[in-house]
């Protein structure tokens, strides 16, 4: 759920519709593959030291890290920075260098909310197949 959040993220990131409804598939090897209601796709992969690397179909890039103590770093090919914390309780905030900030919460089933600073709302659920869909 998490890799799918984060690809949502990159989705929004790199200028896409960011409140376009999304859907994300993460496959047995890692990859995860996103794909918005506009037709964008974001293909991306995590290793097992937390290295995160995540591609467009318009040929932006972002790199990323998280930790074991739930800090994530994301850095974009035009120098754009969003950096993450995410709580044992299921809460996590994403603030970008541009003073833009996204706090979310994810339930005990799986099922999660992000609003952003402007009030606008994504809801996210995955279902028994591992696949995710926001709205």
């Amino acid at each position: 759920m998490f890799r799918a959040m984060v690809a949502s993220l990159v989705l929004a990131a790199t200028s896409f519709g960011a409140y376009a409804q999304s859907s994300c598939y993460t496959d047995t090897y890692g990859n995860t593959t996103c794909r918005d209601s506009s037709g964008n796709t974001v293909r991306g992969y995590t290793d097992t030291y937390g290295n995160s690397t995540y591609h467009d179909n318009n040929g932006n890039t972002i790199r990323g890290y998280s930790d074991n103590y739930g800090n994530s770093t994301y850095r974009d090919n035009s120098g754009n920075t969003i950096r993450g914390y995410s709580d044992a309780y299921g809460n996590s905030t994403y603030r970008d260098n541009n003073g833009n900030t996204v706090r979310g919460y994810t339930d005990a089933y799986g099922n999660s909310t992000y609003r952003d600073n402007n009030g606008n709302t994504t809801r996210c659920y995955t279902d028994t197949y591992g696949n995710t869909t926001c709205h």
